[in-house]
Parts: C-alpha cells; structure tokens; sequence
C-alpha cells in the first residue's frame, strides 16, 4: 500500500518501517519536562527516522520521557518528546522517539496510531491549554494519512532499538510558548517548550495539505452519586441525566426526584445566553427498537415540557429526539453501562 508522503525527495527519504498503534484512551497522570516514567538508561541501536538537520531529535534535547501504559507493551515501550519547532507561522513540528527497553522484539503499531494509519503517529496531538484548543495532524489534501513520517517498512523494534519519528500540526498562536502532548497510550506531556525551528524544513512548511484541523476542548464530568454527567465546551454544555432518577422503569412520567435535578439545569439555562435547548433522550440495548424509540421521545419530551415551566426567561426554543438505544456512551454488557446508557441529555449554548 502506497502511503502519501510530501512529494520532496528530502522527506521521501525519511520513510522508515516500524508500526505503531494506540489502543487505550487518554490518562489522566501527566509527565512533565524533566520527569521520566520508568526511564531506562540503555543505549539501543538508534533508527533515524528525524525530520532533518538541526531537529531537536537529532540534537539530544528530550524534554520529556514516559513509559507507555499500554497493557500490551507495559513500561517496555518508552516515548521521548522534544521540544516543540515552529516551521515559519504556519505549522509547528513535534518530534518523539520510541525506544524498546525490554529483550524482545516489539511491534508497537497499537502504540501511537490511535486508530489512524497504523504506520504513523496520527494519534499524537498538540494541547493549547491556554485557549483550550486541541491541535489534529496536518492531513494530506485527501484527509487519508498526516504529515509525518511513515515506517511501514520495518514492522519491528528490536532490544535496545530506537526510532525517530515526527509530526507535523497548525502552529499555535505566537504568544504560546509552552503546550501539552497528548498520545493514547502514555500519560500527557505536559509544559512541552516551543521554540523556533533550528533545522531546515521549508519543504514540511511548503507541502499542501487540507484544511488544519484545531478543536474546542470539552471537559467532562461526572457527579459522586453517577445520577448527572456533562461535557462543556467553549461554547456549549451538554448535561447528561440519568433516566433512572427521571423515569420508573419503562415510565415516560417524571418522577419527584427528579425536581431537583431540572430544576438545577433550568436554572443553568436561565444563567446563559441560549435561544434553544436540545433535548434527546436514550435507552439502554434491552429491548427493542419498536419500545425504545418511543420511550426514548417520550421521555425528552417529558423533560421538555417541566423545562419549559421551571425555565423563566422567554424566547427560547426547545428541540426534542428520541435515538433509543442508538449512540451508547457504556457498555451495554454491564448493568453500570446499561444505567449509564438510559439517560435524557439536555444541550444549549453557554
């Protein structure tokens, strides 16, 4: 299979084979400059694999080590990271180094892929904390593969081995002089310096791409008692409530304990600056879809009509679906997941 590479014979020359993959999501434990996760002190056989002269890559400053957390490759797999190169203002490159630590060879394809080309460390991303942006890999022009470096010509790290790899990313804006890392399978790299680019690499700078792609960062959280989740952006909130504190068992009818709840997010509606309320309601797997659906509209729009009595300020809207047991958010397999998937979740603008 042929993979898309900048058309320049400099970075053709920088293909080199070994896989990655990234199977586990992000942690929650970071790494920052200076620490190591279980570093190691051997000194393997290095593969080149850079991104050109000057990078930081090739001129030894890590500033960052991690053991990966895959439960795959334990601690055996090692991920350095090095400072973070602006290429004019456009696109800023990361460079890593996977190194294996342990005495076996090691396919590390599920290590950094995080379910893009299996060759290339597509699952790496760049966090801009400051702005609470999320920087994705520039792609090629088809959206199929990044801009980075490709290994799938060797499928293999041996004892000791190393290999240099790189992506590249929108810059971030000028004023950002540190950022996080984030891959799936080791812990966040955090405080990562940018600096400008030391190296020669107008040909990364020049090559075409699609449009950059640089996302709003959610968070996520979930109240003690798991009845309430919800995921804000920069710009939205989406509040998850649990069907088994709105809702009896197969009951479209709001229950007394749910007062509280509605009242809570009526109140958040109230507060912001919204002219329309999305509401969609979901069931677990059990059951039907000819059960479900209904149940699972009927139930939004119970909730619907208590917001709109509990809501004071006028001129909003309200918009209701019911997805039945489409789009779980756990597994279906586990009574926790089943509880988790029932749920009414209530979307406005901040």
């Amino acid at each position: 299979m042929e993979v898309w590479q900048p058309t320049s014979p400099f970075l053709q020359a920088l293909r080199l084979g070994i896989p990655t993959a990234l199977v586990i999501a992000l942690l929650s434990s970071c790494i920052s400059p200076g620490d190591s996760g279980n570093g190691s002190d051997s000194e393997g056989e290095g593969k080149s694999g850079g991104n050109g002269e000057g990078s930081s890559a090739e001129s030894g400053e890590v500033v960052a080590t991690s053991a990966t957390t895959s439960l795959i490759y334990s601690h055996f797999l090692e991920i350095d990271v090095y400072p973070v190169e602006r290429i004019g203002n456009d696109v800023a490159l990361v460079n890593m180094t996977a190194r294996n630590t342990s005495d076996k060879d090691i396919r590390f394809f599920h290590a950094i892929s995080g379910g893009g080309n299996a060759t290339t460390a597509q699952g790496v991303s760049i966090i801009d904390t400051a702005n609470s942006k999320q920087y994705l890999p520039l792609m090629a022009p088809d959206g199929s593969k990044c801009l980075c470096l490709d290994w799938s010509g060797d499928q293999e790290l041996g004892p000791g081995d190393s290999l240099d790899f790189w992506v590249a990313y929108p810059a971030p804006p000028e004023d950002i002089d540190t950022v996080t890392i984030t891959t799936v399978s080791t812990p966040d790299f955090i405080d990562i310096p940018v600096i400008d680019n030391t190296g020669s690499n107008d040909e990364v700078a020049n090559t075409e791409t699609a449009e950059p792609q640089v996302l709003a960062l959610s968070s996520f959280q979930d109240d003690l008692d798991g009845t309430t989740s919800r995921e804000d952006s920069e710009d939205e909130s989406s509040i998850m409530l649990a069907s088994d504190v709105l809702f009896e068992t197969d009951e479209s009818t709001l229950t007394s304990k749910a007062d509280s709840a509605l009242g809570q997010v009526a109140q958040e509606i109230d507060d912001s600056s919204t002219k329309k309320v999305q509401i969609d309601g979901y069931t677990d797997s059990t059951g039907n879809d000819s059960i479900n659906d209904p149940l699972s509209e009927d139930r939004a729009k119970a909730v619907e009509d208590a917001l709109k009595d509990l809501v004071t300020r006028s001129g909003i809207t309200y918009e209701t679906a019911g997805h039945g047991s489409a789009d779980p958010v756990a597994d279906n397999e586990t009574e926790e997941g089943r509880a988790k998937n029932r749920r009414v979740t209530v979307t406005f603008e901040k």
